[in-house]
């Protein structure tokens, strides 16, 4: 069966409906970032599928480098796609801003979770993480899901004081599991559980238990995941950070 993979990426590329100063895809090679946002299939997708279905990974989401995944043309005939050719074992995850959710919420049913990248509630506070002030309505967006999501919230200088706050408003809203994201490369540990317990730990990242919600503060750059990235310009990199992949 070969090398173990943790999950697999479909990665978009093109213009986006938000502009974070973080982005992750800025750094990748331009090469890589192809716009493919009108393109079906994907290129190189039958090199993908073959990846997928020969390490049994159960895991395939859909995601960006530049852009966000809802914004791809195809999305619903590409998901309709994979689940006649991957192993009956996949499951199917957006990892998306949200902004689309609620305008695509049929189609956001259509996954078996995702994962939305969302930082604060507050517009000044968005505004500097996300490059807009106007903020998806994440709680309407839980109350109409059919499927598990997940918050991903990058953490830096300009959210982290609001990070008390921005739980508990979560955890009002019905959010059961938040990731807490320390950007690649940055120095400084901002994890505001140092004094607690972890009650366990994913890919040598800690987990704690906050008022039943799952709360996990990720290291991007001494997590132990691994994937394989279906890159917009057809490449197939097996690096888990997308900016070291060798390929």
């Amino acid at each position: 069966m070969g090398l173990n993979y943790d999950f697999a990426n479909i990665l978009f590329a093109g213009p986006c409906n938000r502009f974070c100063p973080w982005c992750i895809g800025k750094r990748i090679p331009s090469v890589a970032n192809e716009n493919n946002l009108n393109l079906f299939p994907p290129k190189n997708l039958e090199s993908f599928i073959d990846a997928v279905n020969r390490h049994n990974i159960n895991q395939v989401v859909f995601t960006g480098t530049t852009t966000d995944p809802q914004l791809y043309k195809h999305e619903a005939e590409l998901l309709k796609l994979l689940r006649k050719r991957l192993h009956s074992g996949t499951e199917y995850s957006l990892h998306s801003n949200g902004v689309l959710a609620l305008r695509k919420i049929d189609l956001f049913n259509q996954y078996d979770k995702a994962c939305i990248s969302f930082p604060s509630f507050i517009p000044e506070t968005y505004e500097k993480l996300m490059g807009s002030r106007q903020i998806p309505d994440l709680a309407s967006i839980v109350k109409h899901s059919r499927i598990p999501i997940k918050v991903s919230c990058i953490i830096n200088d300009h959210n982290a004081a609001e990070i008390n706050q921005f739980l508990s408003k979560c955890h009002a809203i019905g959010i059961k599991r938040i990731v807490l994201r320390r950007l690649v490369g940055d120095s400084i540990d901002r994890n505001p559980f140092h004094e607690a317990t972890p009650r366990y730990f994913y890919k040598a990242n800690p987990v704690y238990d906050l008022h039943g919600m799952e709360v996990t503060y990720w290291h991007f750059d001494s997590s132990t995941t691994s994937s394989i990235n279906l890159f917009a310009n057809g490449t197939l990199g097996t690096s888990y950070l997308l900016t070291e992949t060798r390929e």
